[in-house]
């Protein structure tokens, strides 16, 4: 391995990350939306229903959560929570667990798509496949550069939405409580695994499109099965417990190696050059 050479181009592509507006801003807008706004909106929100009265937060059959998620699944999360506080502890623990996996996901597909379509936009391409780089370790360097910034954001965001969630849920359930179990292996052991499969994608992707909008279209697909997880835990279908948690991380590695080993099969130079 050319260490040099690699860490030269984990440089560069992450120098044009903070240059280019257009991947910058979702890299800081899509956390601050799920793990800073969304909290305080959603638990605020029912707080305020609950304080005017219009909504009773301890009334049998007339919390928010009826509204939203399976009586089934509201006992097993919120069985051992003061009423007041079950709205906040469903929220925080439950509902926004899938979508903490956007995160990684999105920061890490946004920096993927970047990695060869933006380099053909640029016109900097040519310059890349000329380093003196083997292609396994343009590949490595490649996902590197969005790997490294997709956990980075991961981990601090889930440090910020512990702060904040522990802040939001004290009025009414008067003790820390998170982070939980759960959230633990998902920061550490999923957020990483969905990094890594997402842009594991997103390489076969933008080595073939020619232009990152094209790629950025086609990596949209990747939120879906997320989106899916939402719907699926809402409705009772599954809950985000450890054991389970631990299995989807599982799951997702070795997507994630199988969609790398792929990238780095159809990553040849002659191909890329090619698409020039």
């Amino acid at each position: 391995m050319t260490w040099p050479a690699i860490w030269a181009i984990v440089r560069k592509d992450l120098a044009s990350v903070v240059r280019n507006r257009g991947v910058r801003i979702p890299l800081l807008v899509t956390p601050a939306i799920i793990l800073v706004l969304l909290p305080v909106l959603l638990v605020g929100g029912g707080e305020l229903l609950a304080s005017s009265g219009t909504i009773p937060l301890d009334a049998v059959g007339a919390s928010p959560l009826d509204r939203v998620a399976d009586p089934e699944l509201q006992e097993r999360v919120t069985s051992d929570v003061p009423p007041a506080g079950r709205w906040a502890v469903f929220v925080l623990e439950v509902f926004l667990a899938p979508l903490y996996l956007l995160v990684p996901l999105v920061v890490a597909t946004v920096i993927a798509a970047d990695s060869f379509a933006g380099e053909r936009e640029r016109g900097t391409l040519e310059a890349l496949l000329h380093t003196p780089t083997r292609d396994r370790e343009l590949m490595l360097a490649k996902f590197l550069a969005a790997w490294l910034p997709a956990v980075t954001v991961a981990w601090a965001g889930f440090v910020v939405y512990s702060i904040l969630a522990n802040l939001l849920a004290w009025p009414s359930v008067g003790r820390v409580f998170f982070p939980t179990p759960t959230w633990l292996l998902l920061a550490l052991w999923v957020a990483p695994a969905v990094s890594a499969l997402g842009l594991g994608v997103m390489v076969i992707v933008s080595g073939r499109v020619r232009t990152l909008q094209a790629a950025h279209q086609i990596g949209s697909l990747i939120v879906l099965p997320v989106v899916l997880l939402l719907v699926a835990q809402l409705g009772g279908v599954l809950l985000f417990e450890p054991g389970l948690v631990a299995g989807m991380g599982l799951l997702l590695w070795v997507l994630a190696a199988v969609a790398l080993w792929l990238g780095a099969g159809s990553l040849r130079r002659e191909r890329l050059a090619e698409r020039m």
